[in-house]
């Protein structure tokens, strides 16, 4: 799977993120397998139609991410999954291109379940009269684009990062963009269940409720519910083969 540079006459940034991704790509799927050296830098940049320093740089970008590894004598070789960065955007971009990995699924909505009921529950008791209502508006936004899975996706995650940042927990707040690129990526598939966004949005309505109200307890629940339903989506849309998944 290789994605070429189009002409020399690219602007160099243009050309440096195309080196990226194909090299980002070539892991990902597995055709640049754990502990396998990548080509030279000549041969990349002969093979890329780039200069050695684009590749260069581009290596630099991937190590990272912890996909590569540089060492002396030994060049550059590629790292096994255990050291990627899981929750870069590029890394998960890379992912959903050559096909779902179930677990990520798993462990996705294993983390979510940690986080954010209790989360919701903090917001319950320390958000402001300001977030309480921008909330509201977020989940009139998510209402108003059910039939744009894209636009819905949108909103969807400006709620789950407000709600976070509600807690007036500075961690918890640090941890949102991290985990709402995980997010993103699984709403990808969950917003493809039929009637799934819906659904969503009448469980996402009890936990601004319960927020607005100052009721942690139901909000914890609500957000439980919200996070089991995404899960069960994610499960559902995965076994339907409507989505590409690793290994099928």
């Amino acid at each position: 799977m290789t994605i070429r540079a189009a002409t020399d006459a690219r602007p160099r940034r243009g050309l440096h993120r195309v080196v990226v991704d194909d090299l980002g790509l070539r892991i990902v799927c597995g055709d640049l397998r754990p502990g396998t050296a990548l080509p030279t830098e000549s041969d990349l940049a002969v093979e890329l139609a780039v200069s050695r320093t684009v590749v260069r740089e581009a290596t630099k970008v991937l190590a990272a991410k912890g996909l590569v590894e540089s060492r002396p004598k030994t060049g550059t070789r590629v790292l096994p999954r255990a050291s990627w960065n899981l929750i870069d955007p590029d890394v998960l971009a890379w992912q959903f291109a050559v096909g779902v990995e179930p677990g990520f699924f798993r462990d996705l909505n294993e983390v979510r379940d940690l986080i954010e009921p209790r989360a919701a529950e903090l917001a319950a008791e320390r958000a402001t009269a300001a977030e309480r209502q921008q909330l509201g508006r977020l989940l009139a936004a998510m209402e108003a684009s059910t039939d744009d899975p894209r636009t819905y996706v949108e909103w969807d995650l400006r709620f789950h990062e407000a709600v976070l940042r509600a807690t007036h927990n500075e961690l918890l707040a640090r941890m949102a963009d991290a985990l709402l690129y995980a997010l993103r990526a699984g709403r990808q598939v969950t917003a493809r269940t039929p009637g799934g966004p819906a659904t969503a949005n009448r469980a996402h309505r009890d936990v601004v409720e319960a927020i607005d109200r100052g009721d942690a307890a139901a909000a914890r629940g609500a957000m439980e519910t919200v996070v089991r339903a995404a899960s069960t989506d994610g499960e559902r849309v995965l076994a339907a083969g409507s989505f590409p998944v690793q290994g099928a």
